[in-house]
């Protein structure tokens, strides 16, 4: 009996293997280069232009940020990085900006190239957690994606949820290494 249980697990292989950091960054490749954004967050909208290269080895993504004058905001530039932690099958994102504020986000993937977000406090927070994602990045395609929230009270106390669409505006392939 033995013998036959050895002989059947011997012969068992594993199937779908843990993905791996580069696995998973290549699977993000349609994101490598420069995009065109238009954004609205409650009456306001506006532009900026993002870049996605490969950074770190390759083995995380790098976002910039460049937002110029908006007609009721300052410029900012800002820089991320996304990556992908294989020991808990989980995305990472950690972000500066010129304006001073920072954000450390736990990413979920949610197929077919998107990400629901959670952004994650470096400090204690009163009061409980809502359930769900604070932000979508949605994949409409290689060359356009969406990205929905967070929701928050503006300066005026008035809830509001941003809303961004961006465009790649090169088309290059990009080899992930």
């Amino acid at each position: 009996m033995m013998k036959r249980l050895a002989a059947l697990l011997a012969g068992i292989t594993l199937v779908g293997a843990a993905p791996t950091t580069r696995s998973e960054i290549a699977s993000r490749a349609f994101l490598l280069g420069t995009w065109r954004c238009t954004f609205t967050v409650g009456n306001e909208a506006g532009n900026y232009t993002t870049t996605w290269s490969l950074a770190l080895g390759g083995l995380w993504l790098k976002q910039t940020y460049d937002q110029p004058k908006q007609p009721r905001a300052q410029p900012f530039k800002a820089e991320y990085f996304v990556g992908y932690d294989e020991d808990r099958g989980q995305w990472v994102r950690f972000g500066a900006m010129t304006t001073g504020q920072y954000f450390t986000i736990r990413m979920t993937d949610t197929g077919s190239g998107g990400w629901g977000w959670r952004y994650v406090s470096l400090f204690p927070v009163k009061g409980r957690a809502a359930s769900g994602y604070d932000t979508v990045f949605t994949r409409k395609s290689d060359t356009v994606y969406a990205v929905d929230g967070p929701t928050y009270r503006d300066e005026s106390g008035a809830t509001v949820t941003e809303h961004h669409v961006c465009r790649k505006s090169d088309n290059l392939p990009r080899p992930i290494s």
